[in-house]
């Protein structure tokens, strides 16, 4: 829901009365936000899932509110630094030194992002319905949120306040959630071992979302700032929004049964991660090929240009559905994760450095998924080499080789027709 939303958004800002130019406003907020937020999040709560089974009941209810604090806790320091540090943040990632409904924007973000706690609470919990609810409501009011302003032709001044409004909704929804199920005590120890768990997975979820950063920022850097060539390069770079979603939460979910029995957990995995295949494979396929007339029709003739970036990022399907990650993280195995992942960043931004003056913004493209697919071929030889863990044990190869090279062919075929 959280994917359906943000391409849905996308889809009709690029049929709304807005420039394209002022929707590149929106996207590098929406930059900024993911920029200072998403490695420490994301971190944060794969320690979290991973821990929580392995607590002891009556220590659950505790480590909820310790949760709810801490997010709350570091949400406070992002937006301080958004309002006090604004010139550096917006010269540091944006090149620029003013960006309207910024303000607007950080105190969005500073309630927003402790509401990702609520699909996780939920989760550990076991209430699957009541995720369902919670997104429904968060995502539906999203879109309407940012698109029923801008269709009225208030612009997105009222887009951000509709925002704001939402994100003291989901605020209430979950000191609500935390009322109910949490034990209102301060446990500073089990804080901390939660934060030393986590730490190599920020640590990894920084170099992934710098990486996807970086890619904003080399636009920025070299297009000097144009709204109208970020917002083409944003429309293009997005993966298959059901595979990252389907994807992100089959590993989540997953996380909880690697940590309470790994051997029943990989035949889950293996078995599980096929539906994926079939799903998302032959989507992935379909879109390779008809992105070219699918762009223009889809947005605007502005976004045509998108069509060639958003196939080079659909080929990290290949990688993305192999879940070596979700099994080392599950064996605590997080610090070889980070030190891959320096290594991807690094081999990103030296040959997207090197291709951009010749391939333009297909070139910052192809950095990156050359860059995730080799981190990917790491960690698979990696929880082989240390944990015995061949890559047939949780993945189908026949199938997964016959859909790989299906996709990598309809990529060629889109390329020279």
């Amino acid at each position: 829901m959280r994917q359906g939303a943000t391409i849905v958004i996308a889809v009709l800002l690029a049929k709304s009365p807005l420039s394209t130019a002022d929707i590149g406003i929106y996207e590098m907020l929406l930059y900024i936000g993911f920029t200072l937020t998403t490695f420490w999040v994301t971190g944060l709560m794969q320690g979290f899932l991973a821990l929580y089974p392995q607590l002891p009941e009556e220590e659950r209810p505790v480590f909820l509110f310790n949760a709810y604090l801490l997010f709350f806790f570091a949400s406070s320091i992002v937006l301080a630094l958004l309002l006090w540090g604004k010139t550096g943040v917006l010269l540091v990632l944006t090149g620029q030194d003013s960006l309207p409904f910024y303000e607007l924007f950080a105190v969005f973000l500073w309630l927003n992002v402790p509401s990702y706690l609520v699909e996780n609470f939920y989760l550990v919990l076991r209430k699957p319905r009541a995720i369902l609810y919670f997104g429904l409501m968060a995502f539906g009011l999203q879109v309407l949120a940012v698109l029923v302003p801008v269709f009225l032709g208030f612009g997105l001044l009222w887009s951000f306040y509709a925002l704001l409004a939402l994100g003291v909704l989901k605020f209430v929804w979950l000191l609500a959630l935390v009322a109910k199920r949490s034990a209102f005590h301060l446990n500073i120890a089990v804080a901390m071992r939660w934060v030393w768990l986590s730490v190599p997975l920020m640590l990894y979820a920084l170099m992934g979302s710098f990486n996807q950063s970086f890619d904003n920022w080399l636009v920025n850097f070299f297009y000097r700032g144009d709204e109208q060539a970020f917002a083409v390069f944003r429309y293009g770079a997005r993966e298959l929004p059901l595979a990252l979603a389907l994807a992100n939460a089959f590993g989540s979910a997953m996380l909880p049964e690697v940590a309470a029995n790994l051997e029943a957990a990989l035949v889950a995995i293996r078995e599980k991660s096929l539906k994926l295949f079939h799903l998302l494979f032959p989507l992935s396929i379909f879109l390779v090929l008809s992105s070219k007339w699918l762009f223009p029709l889809v947005f605007n003739e502005d976004f045509g240009e998108s069509a060639i970036i958003f196939n080079i990022f659909l080929l990290v399907t290949v990688s993305r559905l192999l879940f070596s990650r979700t099994i080392l993280v599950g064996l605590n195995a997080n610090r070889m994760i980070f030190y891959f992942s320096v290594f991807e960043l690094a081999f990103n931004v030296a040959l997207s450095f090197a291709l951009v003056p010749f391939l333009g913004l297909s070139g910052i493209a192809i950095g990156t998924v050359a860059a995730y697919t080799l981190e990917k071929v790491l960690l698979c030889w990696y929880l082989y080499s240390k944990f015995g863990i061949g890559l047939a044990r949780y993945t189908n190869m026949r199938w997964y080789l016959a859909y790989s090279t299906l996709m990598v062919l309809g990529f060629v075929v889109a390329l020279f027709f």
